[in-house]
């Protein structure tokens, strides 16, 4: 199974990470990924905040310029793509189960 969690509130990441690590407990074999827009990219520059391995990390370019954050800002696993909204339907349109804490 494929999930897709999308964020675009920061204060929803405790949220986020909460259901991430419920639903790797339930299935570790699971394809989770997160896409991030608005302002929840700018989770991705705190290098206090720990990424999952296992899960893939996707940020929208234009949240980064609307934001005023440079890629080279971002921590590690942090994938950057083009349009948030547009991965978050090329991920649907793969089979991802969408979620929006």
């Amino acid at each position: 199974m494929k999930i897709l969690f999308h964020i675009s509130d920061l204060s929803k990441w405790p949220l986020l990470q909460a259901n991430i690590n419920n639903i790797l407990k339930e299935d570790s074999s699971l394809d989770v990924s997160v896409v991030a827009n608005s302002e929840a990219v700018k989770i991705f520059v705190d290098h206090n905040n720990q990424l999952l391995d296992n899960v893939n990390y996707f940020v929208c370019a234009n949240a980064l310029r609307a934001n005023n954050i440079e890629h080279s800002a971002l921590i590690k696993n942090a994938k950057v793509t083009s349009s948030g909204v547009y991965k978050v339907a090329l991920l649907q349109n793969e089979g991802y189960l969408y979620i929006k804490p």
